[in-house]
């Protein structure tokens, strides 16, 4: 008995000092103020005496964003959008304060290339719906992720104009249910609703579903008192032809704006399946491939072998998209925004009835002398 207990003390006892030391060696270093790499790691660096991070390194977070943007494409056309759109995500930093673990799982390191990415679609709706009278128009953002683009909107956009921005997404949670883990997470844009300075509402919205796309015509599209923008950035595989179904069937549809991103499947190309889209037709044979991004890696043939392929799907899409009116205008442009091997440069606008003069005017500027519209 004597013995047992003694065991137990000293195993107590190493036990006490083993955890000690593992304690001191894990314990978690306060960030720095700023991370190049990582711009969300460091902002809440707390101050001492405050409740919270503070917002000492404010000036060095812009000012790391800036350079970062300096660097990007089409500086002549693009330097004010990406100034705007830097100085709005200064303003979600501020919102965010308190809150850094949403700040970091927000940000991350994509920022940059978001912001680049989204520069023509964020500066061809400010040149809309500033020109735009009557009652204010929705906008909804297929296929948004997380929402930069909308997010973009809602802070760049004149408010009075703007009914709200809606993010359809298969991945955002149905309301009123709990967030699951494979969900797209919506704290930042609910916890924070009545700050956004136009108004952001989600959608669970599957655009490969008919069903689920007949729901979103009726009970969101249907309700809209004005007309509708239809945005489509990063638009992967097929959902291109479903975001042009959309905007060619429903009559509020006014204005769209394409990027589209990996071509289809080659599963298409097996069935030998032809493409329909609006009253144009193509085969999946011209346009599929087997190629595809794993998570930063490429998986497929080498990515100028595809090039051509691409350009095709671009041209086909332009032909898909049926604009209305004996005015309505659509164009396919040529925009540097990918780099370093990077071909996925198609922008596709198009709107239905009488085109908006400063809309066009502004695609016409901002085009650069070479190689500016894609040819046909």
């Amino acid at each position: 008995m004597l013995m047992r207990r003694v065991r137990s003390w000293l195993l107590g006892g190493w036990t006490a000092v083993v955890g000690a030391l593992a304690s001191t060696r894990t314990r978690t270093a306060v960030p720095p103020a700023l991370d190049a790499e990582l711009p969300g790691r460091g902002w809440a660096t707390p101050r001492a005496g405050t409740h919270g991070p503070d917002l000492d390194g404010e000036a060095a977070f812009e000012a790391w964003l800036d350079e970062a943007l300096s660097k990007a494409p089409n500086q002549a056309a693009y330097a004010a959008t990406y100034a705007a759109s830097a100085a709005a995500v200064v303003k979600w930093r501020r919102r965010y304060r308190g809150n850094p673990k949403l700040w970091n799982r927000l940000m991350k390191d994509k920022v940059v290339k978001e912001l680049v990415e989204c520069a023509p679609v964020v500066a061809a709706c400010r040149d809309y719906v500033e020109a735009l009278s009557g009652p204010p128009t929705t906008i909804v953002d297929l296929c948004s992720g997380k929402g930069y683009l909308a997010m973009l909107l809602s802070e760049l956009l004149p408010p009075e104009k703007v009914a709200r921005v809606i993010l359809a997404d298969k991945a955002w949670p149905l309301h009123g249910t709990e967030v699951l883990p494979h969900h797209i997470n919506w704290d930042h844009i609910y916890d924070y609703y009545e700050e956004w300075p136009i108004t952001l509402t989600t959608s669970k919205t599957d655009l490969k579903s008919k069903s689920a796309v007949r729901n979103f015509e009726r009970r969101v599209l249907d309700e809209c008192e004005g007309s509708i923008v239809v945005l489509a950035v990063h638009l992967c595989g097929t959902l291109s032809l479903k975001a042009l179904d959309l905007f060619n069937s429903h009559e509020k549809c006014a204005l769209l704006v394409l990027k589209p991103c990996c071509l289809p499947g080659i599963v298409h190309s097996k069935r030998d399946e032809v493409f329909v889209v609006g009253s144009h037709s193509f085969d999946s044979n011209e346009v599929c491939s087997n190629g595809r991004f794993k998570g930063n890696v490429w998986k497929g043939p080498p990515r100028h072998m595809i090039r051509g392929k691409f350009e095709r799907w671009a041209l086909n899409l332009e032909k898909g998209a049926q604009v209305r009116g004996g005015d309505g205008v659509k164009s396919l442009e040529h925009i540097e925004v990918q780099e370093k091997g990077g071909f996925q440069n198609a922008f596709i606008f198009a709107e239905h009835g009488s085109a908006t003069g400063p809309l066009w005017a502004g695609i016409a500027d901002r085009r650069s002398p070479a190689p500016g519209r894609m040819p046909a």
